[in-house]
């Protein structure tokens, strides 16, 4: 497997192209059978008393925001705070839940191997920068 280090291409062997491209297909297999999955997945949150609670997709978009009546009694400026949080949280329980089937689609296509999905994102941003 090539993940976790940098070969030097005179080191790379047709071996491990074919086994790279094998996992390749399995990753691209398993993952698109975990897609319909990820569309379902909502994050929840909540502002600090619970009178605002949110619900977010996991590409980020909020679903819906509900208030009590009692979230407006302490004045816009603090409803806007909990509005805020309660979708901050809501978006970073929909990503956790993300990330935690990403990892098991990725356990399921590649057993016995070891991915730092948060080094793998940095990859892929300074790639695309």
């Amino acid at each position: 497997m090539m993940f976790g280090h940098d070969p030097h291409p005179a080191d790379i062997r047709q071996q491990d192209i074919d086994e790279a491209e094998e996992q390749l297909r399995r990753l691209q297999s398993t993952l698109a059978d975990h897609e319909e999955r990820l569309a379902e997945i909502v994050g929840t949150g909540e502002g600090e008393r619970g009178y605002v609670r949110a619900t977010a997709a996991s590409d980020g978009q909020v679903i819906a925001v509900v208030l009590d009546p009692r979230a407006v009694k302490d004045g816009s400026r603090a409803l806007s705070e909990q509005i805020l949080l309660a979708v901050q949280r809501a978006r970073q329980d929909a990503l956790r839940q993300a990330d935690a089937l990403l990892q098991e689609a990725l356990r399921e296509a590649l057993p016995g191997t070891t991915i730092d999905l948060e080094a793998l994102q940095r990859q892929a941003r300074s790639l695309l920068d």
